[in-house]
């Protein structure tokens, strides 16, 4: 049962906003997380994911449609956020299309993934994996 939260803040070299609202237990013992992105140019949040403190996963889902990135043939994930001491991840556990379900560790993204940043039109730093490598490498379940 969560009976209390708290919003914490932190901006990159870009002057992006992580936002985490972090909620607690009744013995004040923090049980999971919301993670939101601002965009400097933007006026309102994205949500990234959640984080469960204690599986130490990230939950976050991704649209084929929308977040594919055709060059890369992969998905992006924030790289300040994967490697956050607060959050501790080491988990990531991806929806794609509200229907398939990857869960792979973190180290997944830090060796095989490639860093992109897209500066000029204000996104923060990301770390790209091959969508093919998630399918090939991770347990897949319905």
């Amino acid at each position: 049962m969560e009976i209390a939260s708290r919003l914490l803040g932190q901006s990159d070299s870009e002057d992006n906003q992580i936002i985490i609202r972090v909620y607690y237990d009744e013995n004040k013992l923090e049980t999971n997380a919301t993670v939101y992105l601002r965009l400097k140019g933007d006026k309102r949040a994205r949500l990234l994911g959640n984080v469960d403190f204690a599986t130490k996963t990230f939950f976050c889902k991704r649209s084929m449609a929308k977040h594919y990135h055709y060059q890369v043939k992969g998905f992006g994930f924030n790289w300040t956020i994967l490697n956050d001491s607060y959050l501790n991840i080491e988990n990531i556990h991806l929806l794609v299309d509200d229907k398939d379900r990857y869960v792979f560790k973190k180290d997944l993204i830090t060796r095989y993934g490639n860093f992109l940043n897209f500066k000029q039109q204000g996104f923060e730093l990301q770390k790209f994996l091959k969508f093919q490598l998630i399918k090939d490498l991770t347990s897949k379940s319905c």
